[in-house]
């Protein structure tokens, strides 16, 4: 069974259901304009809706829900998918557990052997919401002819099409999405949530369909970052140096297992992609539990992955008696280093690592926290690096050359983080003109090309390289074209300055809105097309350093400083990209300190909207510092790389680690209230002795 007869059964049982409570009741649920009870009536507003939902009585058989992770995977009480045999949806699947896997590089058991001290600890994170402004809101219009037309805040028009297509077995073709702007998606609008249902009411009723979620209702639906269990088991020298690692994680999934296998698989490199260890064992797991499906968040699983095996770190080196910093630059990978993930020619991570320390004085005292000292507060600074994989995707696009010389872009990828203006400078580069002379459009499923999806730290990346592709095209036409005005030969043309010359005759030029005009009568229109197929990874390194103050009474944690290098590759837009860092902080600093979506007593989930659920305000921010390190990646667009995802996945370590530092006890949970602080501080204060 997959997930379009999924769906499909359960809007069937949907319909089913709400045509039997209706049956009979003052507002009846109109079905190709029928209703059960003979009534046609209609909802003609929005409190006469909630009115008739709130007229329906369902008896329910109260279960006991599953909410934790680990009794899940170890089948303690009931099945979520009492059919799990059916589901199968990856390998070795059994009751709870969707999928589990497991990798080795070298061999641990020797590893472990031949190591001096061997740490063991685990760590937990919790369901943490995207937090976005605007929920998920959609508007579907169903034509006479049976086409349907999408207008919806999303991050992957052409996912969301996919996904209508598959869920109502309804054409392509027959599907146009119309991405909105976007106010704000962080990986959770990747994929049709309400997008199907609203076309399928759309096309039953014929009326215009709009659906909006409330805060309460996205809690509750769109996918929350993924919960982590992660054990972590690591064989080191006397001298910091790290020689075998094992890791056991467990992924909480949410009650359905779409996406699941891959979401848990394709991340277990960042158990053993930071640092140089040549012995690793992973095994990793997702499974069921009785909550909302997790899915991609910003950096999906890296603020997890990298809060466990930095946390971890930082606790070996104290343990042992070495700067946290200096075990980081023991341990740094190396040209030709092989990990887990895909391998560097020449890992930046310890060149990052060098510049931060410098950046925030490494060794020195908190300058920042004078006045808070003088009161009793604690400080620390904290360190931890971070890794991402740098994914590229297939993308395409096409340049057309307007009537007065401008450049139009057209590409379906959605412009979410300021990308259209790094590609609009791009494009003014590659043709000579100003930034002004350059517009991109996102149109829609029906009108531009095919692209990839605003996500994965791979956007911009990717359709730079189709726009540069395009460029090439369009610069051969616009040569033949110029070519017969200026009667010179094509090879002898250049572009410059937004003119065609030729190099030969430099006094002789044409201006692009004079080769557009002249382009009917010889070559027709000027549009030019370009494609890449999907480039292999480019890592991005980042290091992180947090400052924080604790009050030793109270708990309370106050972060007073956030600095993080990292390798950008080449910034087409620095200030942009710096944004890009600045933000991930502060999410970071959210999941660290305040960000969880936990359940209460009845298992149903606490926190249903931005006034329980707590993100960082305008009074919780530190001074942030993002440094940007020009490494001009290999076979990329000007030699960019990755932006969005690498800053977030270090933050909340780095926190933690400068907590540890402040009150000299670890932390293993996120996020961190007062009332944890001060149970860490009494779980390792020194016991009185007795007289």
């Amino acid at each position: 069974m997959d997930f379009k007869d999924i769906v499909r059964m359960a809007l069937e049982e949907y319909l089913a259901d709400l045509r039997k409570a209706l049956d009979g009741d003052p507002v009846a649920f109109i079905d190709g304009g029928h209703s059960p009870s003979g009534d046609e009536q209609m909802a003609l507003d929005l409190d006469a809706a909630r009115a008739a939902i709130e007229a329906i009585r369902v008896k329910y058989e109260v279960l006991e829900p599953v909410v934790n992770a680990l009794d899940s995977r170890a089948g303690k009480g009931g099945f979520v998918h009492e059919n799990w045999r059916d589901l199968k949806l990856g390998p070795n699947s059994e009751g709870n557990v969707i999928a589990s896997f497991e990798r080795e590089m070298g061999n641990a058991a020797v590893g472990f052997a031949e190591a001096d001290r061997i740490f063991e600890h685990t760590f937990f994170t919790p369901r943490s919401h995207a937090a976005y402004i605007e929920p998920h809101a959609c508007t579907a219009e169903a034509g006479a002819d049976g086409d349907v037309t999408v207008w919806t805040s999303t991050q992957d028009a052409w996912s969301i099409r996919a996904g209508m297509a598959d869920a109502l077995a309804y054409p392509l073709n027959r599907i146009r999405v119309i991405p909105t702007e976007i106010g704000g998606g962080f990986g959770a609008k990747l994929q049709s949530s309400i997008e199907h249902i609203a076309a399928l009411l759309s096309l039953r009723s014929g009326e215009s369909v709009r659906i909006e979620m409330t805060r309460e209702e996205d809690h509750h639906s769109a996918s929350p970052r993924h919960p982590h269990f992660i054990t972590i088991r690591t064989g080191v020298k006397n001298d910091g140096t790290l020689i075998a690692r094992e890791l056991d994680v467990t992924m909480d999934h949410g009650a359905y297992g779409r996406g699941a296998p891959f979401q848990c698989q394709s991340k277990m490199m960042m158990g053993s992609c930071t640092y140089r260890i040549p012995n690793v064992k992973i095994r990793a797991c997702t499974v069921y539990t009785n909550g909302p499906i997790s899915g991609p968040v910003r950096a999906p699983s890296g603020p997890q992955y990298h809060f466990a095996t930095e946390v971890h770190l930082d606790i070996i080196a104290r343990e042992l008696g070495i700067d946290p910093l200096e075990i980081r630059r023991i341990n740094a990978l190396r040209p030709g280093d092989v990990t887990l993930a895909p391998p560097e020619e020449n890992p930046s991570m310890r060149a990052v690592v060098d510049r931060v320390a410098e950046e925030c004085g490494w060794g020195s005292a908190v300058s920042s926290a004078a006045e808070l000292e003088a009161e009793g507060w604690q400080t620390g600074r904290g360190i931890a690096c971070g890794y991402w994989g740098g994914p590229g995707e297939s993308a395409s696009c096409s340049l057309r050359l307007n009537d007065d010389g401008s450049i139009q872009i057209m590409a379906g990828t959605v412009n979410l983080t300021g990308m259209s203006t790094a590609l609009c400078q791009l494009t003014a580069e590659e043709f000579g003109i100003g930034l002004d002379e350059v517009r991109y459009s996102t149109g829609d499923t029906d009108t531009v090309p095919q692209s990839t999806a605003a996500s994965g730290s791979k956007a911009t990346r990717s359709v730079a390289q189709a726009i540069l592709g395009a460029a090439e095209d369009i610069r051969e036409k616009i040569f033949a074209v110029a070519s017969t005005r200026l009667e010179a030969d094509p090879n002898d043309l250049v572009l410059k300055d937004g003119k065609v010359h030729v190099a030969s005759a430099p006094d002789r030029s044409l201006t692009l809105a004079e080769v557009a005009a002249a382009a009917p009568g010889v070559h027709g229109f000027v549009i030019g097309s370009g494609e890449t197929a999907k480039p292999p990874p480019c890592p991005i390194h980042t290091a992180q350093v947090a400052e924080v103050a604790v009050n030793p009474d109270s708990g309370e944690v106050r972060v007073l400083r956030l600095l993080c290098v990292q390798d950008v590759g080449f910034a087409i837009n620095p200030i942009s990209v710096a944004g890009q860092i600045e933000g991930a902080m502060i999410q970071g600093l959210g999941l660290a300190l305040m960000e969880e979506l936990p359940h209460n007593e009845s298992g149903g989930l606490a926190g249903e909207s931005l006034h329980e659920y707590l993100v960082p305000t305008s009074l919780d921010m530190p001074e942030l510092k993002a440094i940007l390190m020009d490494n001009p990646a290999e076979g990329t667009p000007y030699g960019m790389r990755g932006v969005g995802e690498p800053p977030i996945v270090a933050t909340a370590a780095a926190i933690v680690n400068a907590i540890h530092d402040a009150v000299g006890a670890p932390l293993f949970t996120i996020p961190i209230g007062p009332h944890h602080v001060r149970a860490a501080m009494e779980k390792s204060a020194p016991a009185a002795v007795g007289g």
